[in-house]
């Protein structure tokens, strides 16, 4: 136990590099959140995003998965990189590996993409193959990478969990390292033990799979309960989260429930009901205390870790099929069906702010540097960074010019007087100049952002299909990035 805690102290970090910020896939993070619930600035997607933003362990940018492929996108809100993607839709969470440089992330063209951090260039990809269930007929990626060093692990529609090489050197053909059939499709999200042993992933099999990261052999399996009105349509979508302080893997399931089991054995500790679906993931305490789910019943529960009791639960009014997040000062964010973000205590349950987005948050929020980075994964067509307004570096008072009496230099002459007085005449010309400029310029631009039918927005032009007949700019002002309106 002693040996599993430290591994795991160990293995806890900061950031958030990938779905649920670590490999426990615990939804928890040192990184401390958004004081306030401003927006600092919006990031016109070409189309509705679909997948949770990742960002790179150094801050600089953010990742999202869209209809039109993957975003980089840089820390102020600016253009980065786009990776266009066959079939478009990313409807899975990229993992960043920092070692290399590499972003991993799959694609709802069946294919699981390597691309340059910084750039976008693309380094590798590896076909699935055709899926085991479903009206679908084409391969498919919903599941997000989970990164161990330079393997990544990933689900895919055919029902395959991949072991993948990141690292760009190594051949096509050996990039494979092995894969674990588990029949029918793989939409969860993995999960590592805190020593790396075990790979844990759910199956619409209805089944939670643990499976040997060594060689891809199975360990253990445990089935949960399916639909209630339905026994032989079962999923468990939901992706499993591993308690950092004693190896507990909680899952929730189509059943209605959260299940709490013994990460070697599988053997069940409990179950906790809901009155709905769990379709999110939980979150976990860094000291295993408690545990956080969402469910479809509106409701975001805190669950007694050991017992498997309720400690509190708080109606947010609408479905949730966001996953909660729980920063390093003990708020727990997480989205709603009613538009809003909203931070919670997650000690007691209390409302500390709600910021509205204005359209369903089903995505999880991404946690860095007193952010919170947030895609929809509905129609809101932006990835919106939220946060109290940075402060603003006091600006010094000018120093009184020195009289002459105070410097000791003798009172100007005449000649210096007529000089000083031709030079301020000059000066003052120059500067209603520049302020004619000042005026004309923007005008000039603007007309040529009228003309040319484009947005101006981060920084950088965007040509959009859904937007091509409305330009937008984006006003920033003191307090950062205003709000969007049309010209």
């Amino acid at each position: 136990m002693l040996l599993l805690g430290l591994v795991a102290a160990a293995a806890a970090q900061d950031g958030w590099s990938m779905f649920r910020g670590s490999t426990f896939r615990d939804g928890n993070t040192r990184e401390v959140g958004p004081s306030g619930n401003g927006t600092l600035w919006r990031f016109l997607l070409r189309d509705r995003s679909f997948a949770p933003p990742s960002v790179h362990p150094d801050g600089s940018i953010v990742y999202v998965g869209g209809k039109q492929g993957l975003y980089g996108v840089s820390r102020d809100g600016g253009f980065v990189f786009r990776v266009p993607v066959n079939e478009g839709v990313i409807n899975s969470s990229p993992a960043v590996c920092a070692e290399r440089e590499i972003v991993v992330f799959g694609g709802g063209d069946g294919v699981v993409y390597g691309v340059d951090a910084r750039s976008g260039a693309v380094r590798w990809r590896v076909a699935t193959g055709k899926p085991r269930k479903g009206s679908r007929s084409a391969p498919y990626v919903y599941s997000s990478p989970v990164l161990d060093g330079d393997v990544a692990y990933v689900g895919a529609s055919d029902g395959l969990l991949y072991a993948l090489d990141v690292d760009p050197a190594v051949a096509d053909g050996a990039r494979v390292r092995w894969t674990f059939d588990a029949v029918e499709p793989l939409w969860s999200s993995p999960a590592l033990s805190a020593d790396r042993a075990l790979v844990y992933v759910g199956g619409c099999d209805n089944e939670l799979h643990a499976v040997h990261a060594a060689n891809g052999t199975a360990a253990w399996a445990y089935e949960t309960g399916g639909f209630p009105d339905d026994a032989d349509d079962p999923d468990v979508d939901s992706s499993p989260a591993v308690s950092r302080s004693d190896g507990t893997v909680y899952v929730g399931s189509f059943d209605n429930r959260l299940h709490a089991l013994d990460g070697r054995t599988g053997f069940v500790k409990w179950t906790y009901a809901t009155s709905d679906d769990v379709v999110s993931s939980p979150a976990v305490a860094a000291d295993g205390s408690l545990v956080y789910v969402t469910s479809l019943d509106g409701f975001v529960h805190a669950v007694d870790a050991p017992s498997g009791r309720a400690v509190w639960k708080v109606d947010l009014g609408a479905p949730v099929y966001s996953e909660p997040a729980l920063d390093g000062a003990g708020a727990l964010l997480v989205g709603a069906d009613d538009g809003r973000l909203h931070a919670l205590d997650a000690a007691s349950g209390a409302h500390r702010w709600a910021h509205t987005i204005g359209d369903a948050v089903r995505g999880e929020p991404a946690i860095f540097g007193g952010r919170a980075y947030v895609a929809t994964l509905n129609d809101d067509a932006f990835l919106h960074c939220v946060g109290a307004p940075e402060p603003r570096a006091p600006t010094a008072a000018p120093a009184p010019a020195p009289t002459a009496a105070a410097s000791g230099a003798s009172p100007l002459s005449d000649k210096a007087w007529k000089v000083l007085a031709v030079s301020s005449v000059v000066g003052f010309g120059l500067l209603v100049l520049a302020g004619s400029l000042a005026i004309a310029v923007p005008r000039c631009l603007r007309a040529r952002e009228r003309r040319d039918g484009r947005a101006l927005l981060a920084q950088h032009l965007v040509d959009d299909d859904q937007f091509a007949d409305v330009n937008f700019i984006e006003l920033r002002g003191r307090e950062g990035a205003g709000p969007l309106t049309s010209i």
